[in-house]
């Protein structure tokens, strides 16, 4: 009986282990108009593509509020929302009409040097 219950406890780890997503982030998306969940200590996507005049709608999906805001203060969900604490299920969608390659971050989770929760936004060829 005893290894019963250790073999049970072993799969019950391992599929929780696979079920599990990671808090780095790091997973890339391309499209005209993309969703972005911002998650507690991560973004979804940390690498955007879209071409000019795409939309990214950033949407809060933690228990803790978050925002993403581009580091040289350009843009923020702050702008579209009204304010700066998107909690579970906020929406921002944002239209981008200038090209470049844009750093965001979320002020209470990342910095402006692009460390923590922080990606990147490349808005047309790039």
């Amino acid at each position: 009986m005893n290894k019963r219950l250790i073999a049970l406890a072993v799969a019950s780890v391992l599929l929780f282990a696979a079920c599990g997503g990671s808090d780095e982030g790091g997973e890339s998306i391309e499209g005209q108009d993309v969703v972005v969940a911002m998650y507690d200590n991560r973004f979804e996507y940390t690498e955007i593509k879209i071409p000019v005049g795409g939309t990214v709608n950033w949407v809060g999906a933690g228990a803790n509020p978050h925002n993403a805001v581009e580091a040289d203060g350009l843009w923020s969900t702050e702008s579209v929302f009204g304010s700066l604490d998107q909690f579970e299920g906020d929406e921002a969608p944002m239209t981008y009409d200038q090209a470049g390659e844009y750093v965001f971050f979320c002020t209470y989770h990342g910095n402006s040097n692009g460390d923590g929760m922080a990606g990147t936004l490349i808005v047309g060829d790039g």
